[in-house]
């Protein structure tokens, strides 16, 4: 993502007034549904925008998963990401790994120090080059944008869906809910093309051009859990979707997992000649390019 979108504040944001004016509700116990909930939610959506502090991209020293599942007919793609982010300055890793094809796999570590940044590839990937791991550049600006990382993504363009879909229709929200240790669930009903347009998957054009406007218009079930203190907890996003001789089912799922530590960065080999170094910003430009040629892009 090349801009921080203001939707993905905007929403958490909603939802963050909704917690605080519900905390005190009973477990369990239900808060305004449909069109009472969507009314309730935007009388406190521009100042909970104003004053919110806690977003997904500023969360530091956590761990976090996230899962995607997404078949078009015959063809379906699964994988998982998970990721950890600790100390400052800040190291980082997201490992993500295909659950159709294990050769499929790609850890990307930013260490604290340093000018570098590693990737460890997994078997699919071996004609990118001559050893399992590369080194490259970090970035000359860094994490301009906290939404571009990697590990947490699926859960911003999955955030940007909601808000874009609930700007253009307040109606989405179906209904809130308190739950144990005061955490608040919110249901929302997304249309599939915002999804789409969203980002949230990006398909091949011969699965996209073939998605037609009555599927865009069908619901996602969206369900956002936020902690007591406001923070997002989880994300899922769940359809099953038949129109126009096809049929579409999707899952994402993202959530925080627990506090993250040094334990969880990965251990680089001892023996330099081990790694393949990326020199300068063109062979990292054409290292990506080969990449996504690999993988359909």
């Amino acid at each position: 993502m090349n801009k921080r979108p203001t939707t993905i504040l905007c929403v958490l944001g909603a939802v963050l007034a909704l917690t605080t004016a519900c905390g005190q509700a009973r477990a369990g116990s239900a808060v305004p549904k449909g069109d009472d909930a969507a009314t309730y939610v935007g009388t406190k959506f521009e100042t909970a925008m104003n004053k919110l502090q806690d977003t997904i991209g500023d969360l530091r020293d956590v761990t976090s998963e996230s899962g995607a599942y997404f078949r078009f007919d015959e063809k379906y793609i699964r994988s998982t990401i998970s990721a950890a982010r600790t100390g400052s300055p800040e190291s980082r890793v997201s490992r993500h790994r295909s659950q159709k094809n294990p050769d499929e796999s790609i850890d990307w570590y930013t260490p604290a120090d340093g000018t570098v940044e590693y990737a460890y590839l997994g078997p699919a990937y071996k004609s990118l080059a001559p050893t399992p791991w590369i080194s490259m550049l970090k970035p000359a600006a860094g994490l301009v944008q906290p939404c571009a990382w990697s590990g947490i993504i699926t859960a911003c363009k999955m955030a940007d869906a909601i808000a874009v879909a609930y700007n253009a229709d307040k109606k989405i929200v179906k209904g809130a809910r308190s739950l144990p240790e005061k955490r608040i669930e919110l249901t929302a009903d997304v249309p599939f093309g915002k999804f789409l347009e969203r980002r949230v998957e990006i398909l091949p054009p011969s699965i996209s051009g073939a998605i037609t406007g009555e599927l865009k218009k069908a619901p996602v079930k969206t369900t956002v859990s936020l902690n007591a203190d406001g923070t997002l907890n989880q994300i899922v996003m769940d359809a099953k979707i038949e129109g126009g001789g096809h049929k579409v089912e999707l899952r994402y799922d993202f959530r925080f997992t627990g506090k993250a530590s040094s334990q969880d960065m990965p251990k680089l080999p001892a023996d330099a000649a081990q790694i393949t170094v990326l020199p300068d910003k063109a062979a990292r430009d054409d290292f990506y390019r080969r990449l996504d040629a690999l993988n359909g892009v």
